[in-house]
């Protein structure tokens, strides 16, 4: 757990990072490209038993990660709470064996205001590009500042740098000098940085920083951040660590290759990418996107997708493959020509082919008599719902002019542009 103390309400935040062991799993489809699954559940209560949180999720595992010497998934948990001890419950569930492994801590809140919070380290520290630049897998936000934090980082001879984050509190603006050490675990210093001279506003500020620690043998270290007004400390925060070895950096690289479709796109393709999410996009994700910078852009894309990935952990992400698998389907079928050029993603019926695949049926009548050519969509699985789409240009730019989905618009003179004659033949279809 990690603690930071707000003023406001004298209340604690907790940050809480519990780390799962895949030892624990059993992989529910065997084999290269299976998984396993595991359900987190933590519930936290005061010394009365009233319940502050309950929450669980479930996560997946790629079966080949489950054979990485000491392999493990961290799971982050939040919550605030008044000055008092708490207790916190958390239950891991194997979906493969119904197995539960359960364990419990009791944490205490801040009783009036510290002098600092509790030491957060992290692999990586960067700066939000905007209010909108959202925290990417594994980032908590703190401020302005995004930490990719896990509770106790464990660092590679390639992936050496070690952040830290400390907030300290004071009532009146001062300077402190902080200085930042490494010892070993049997208390012996290895490393200190140079001592460095912050400037801190009334209430407090944030120390904060990356320190490269390659070369450092493999073994388990804590980091320790002291903070005074002169050459004394006058308060040390220390939190642990683990340096790896070659071996666990090329079990990990072998067991999870990187795949980032993003990474390697143009910032115009990237924006090609974006716009068809309209579709998918709730009304918080809407018009964050364009004002990002091109990092910004790709992280913010990442995350979206994360967020809709039915098997988090795994190699690929179905949601994401099957939706632009659409895009490119309508864009097939569905171009329209004319002055337009209208991209297929882009017209009605590429917009319902995209949100809900395929139809079940469809009514054709590109040559009808009495009236535009017009076809009907019908989708029976799950939904019964109908799509009157007409071509009023005749020159093959179909409009969604009816439909039995109340979350899609209807034009209210849909009759007198189908006919008495194609509205029978509609109702009945």
């Amino acid at each position: 757990m990690a603690r930071f103390y707000r003023a406001t309400g004298s209340q604690t935040l907790f940050d809480g990072f519990f780390r799962v062991p895949f030892a624990l799993l059993d992989p529910i489809t065997p084999g290269p490209g299976g998984a396993a699954a595991y359900r987190f559940a933590v519930t936290v209560r005061d010394t009365a038993g009233l319940e502050l949180l309950a929450q669980s999720w479930t996560q997946s595992v790629p079966t080949r990660m489950l054979s990485v010497a000491r392999g493990s998934a961290v799971e982050h948990f939040t919550f605030a709470a008044h000055p008092g001890r708490y207790a916190i419950d958390v239950a891991v569930t194997d979906s493969a064996t119904g197995r539960v492994s359960r364990q419990r801590a009791e944490v205490e809140a801040f009783n009036s205001p510290p002098a600092a919070s509790d030491l957060l380290l992290a692999t990586n520290l960067r700066e939000a590009a905007s209010s909108a630049d959202l925290p990417a897998a594994g980032e908590i936000r703190k401020g302005t500042l995004l930490v990719q934090a896990s509770g106790q980082p464990v660092l590679t001879p390639q992936q050496a740098r070690l952040g830290y984050y400390l907030e300290l509190y004071t009532p009146r603006a001062e300077t402190v000098t902080v200085a930042v050490r490494v010892q070993s675990a049997q208390g012996a210093q290895l490393v200190a940085t140079p001592a460095e001279r912050i400037p801190l506003a009334a209430g407090g500020g944030v120390t904060r920083g990356m320190v490269d620690l390659a070369g450092l043998p493999p073994g388990d270290y804590r980091l320790e951040v002291a903070a005074g007004r002169g050459s004394a400390d006058s308060l040390v925060r220390t939190a642990a660590f683990r340096m790896a070895g070659f071996e666990t950096e090329a079990a990990i690289a072998d067991a999870a290759p990187v795949q980032d479709v993003f990474a390697s796109m143009s910032e115009a393709r990237l924006d090609t990418t974006y716009l068809p999410l309209v579709y998918l996009m709730t009304a918080a994700e809407q018009g964050s996107y364009p004002s990002l910078t091109l990092e910004g852009k790709r992280r913010w894309l990442r995350v979206f997708w994360e967020k809709r990935d039915p098997s988090p952990g795994t190699p690929g992400n179905e949601a994401q493959d099957d939706f632009y698998k659409r895009i490119a389907d309508a864009n097939r079928r569905f171009r329209e020509g004319g002055s337009a050029q209208i991209p297929g993603w882009r017209t009605d019926r590429g917009r319902i082919f995209i949100k809900y695949g395929p139809p079940d049926e469809v009514l054709s009548r590109p040559q009808a008599t009495s009236t535009r050519p017009f076809e009907v969509w019908k989708y029976t699985r799950g939904r019964a719902l109908k799509y009157a789409f007409m071509d009023q240009t005749l020159f093959g730019n179909y409009v969604l002019i009816w439909t039995s989905d109340r979350r899609e618009p209807s034009r209210p003179n849909w009759r007198d542009l189908l006919g008495a004659e194609a509205v029978t033949e509609v109702e009945r279809f």
